[in-house]
């Protein structure tokens, strides 16, 4: 994904995501010296990421000068042969029309998306990849007091199982067991084949048997 950051706009509030960067990736930083800092953790978490990276500083302070950098820069990538999706971030609505412009009147049609931060721009890109998935996963809404109750269950059952094998020769392996409980819908015959799939078929039949005569699980 391309995505062309109008820093001088957002500051570091719009960089929340960069974590989740990575090589296939183009960010391009349009930024003035009125906004002329960003954290540490942001550039460097761009850098590690592989990806390509550039910097753009207004030559000339104008009105909305940088946002005419902008869109001349994505002119210039989609007309160089850029057919990947890209993401303005910033919270200027003016870039409406940028979008409108490419799904609507361009004769060859381009996807511009719109976002606030990094972050948003990912997950409105909707790729059919891991990192778009994990993000869902992290923004879901939870209640406080569900995810507190099964947080309880968890530490309790992590003690019981601690225990249940404490002098075994599994003792040094209780927090993988512990994750083959964890979760919801995890039925007796789901963690019967979790185990043997991850203990092997002796291993994992010693280890489900155990946990099965528990009363305590």
């Amino acid at each position: 994904m391309l995505f062309l950051i109008d820093y001088e706009n957002v500051g570091n509030a719009g960089m929340k995501g960069c974590h989740c960067l990575n090589e296939s990736d183009h960010v391009i930083v349009f930024y003035s010296d009125t906004q002329k800092h960003m954290e540490r953790r942001s550039l460097e978490a761009i850098t590690n990421s592989g990806c390509v990276f550039e910097i753009c500083k207004l030559y000339k302070k104008g009105k909305n000068a940088l946002d005419f950098y902008i869109v001349s820069k994505l002119g210039e990538l989609f007309g160089g042969g850029f057919e990947g999706k890209a993401v303005i971030v910033s919270h200027d609505n003016g870039f409406q029309a940028v979008r409108d412009y490419w799904d609507k009147r361009a004769v060859h049609k381009k996807t511009v998306l719109l976002s606030n931060c990094l972050e948003d721009g990912i997950v409105s890109g909707n790729e059919n990849n891991e990192r778009t998935r994990e993000l869902r996963r992290l923004r879901e809404n939870l209640t406080i007091g569900g995810f507190f109750a099964d947080y309880t269950e968890n530490m309790r059952r992590k003690e019981v199982i601690r225990g249940l094998f404490d002098g075994t020769e599994y003792e040094e392996r209780t927090e993988e067991i512990q994750r083959l409980m964890e979760g919801k819908k995890k039925t007796p015959k789901i963690v019967y084949l979790n185990c043997l799939h991850s203990f092997g078929r002796d291993s994992g039949l010693a280890i489900y048997n155990r946990m099965k005569a528990c009363n305590e699980l």
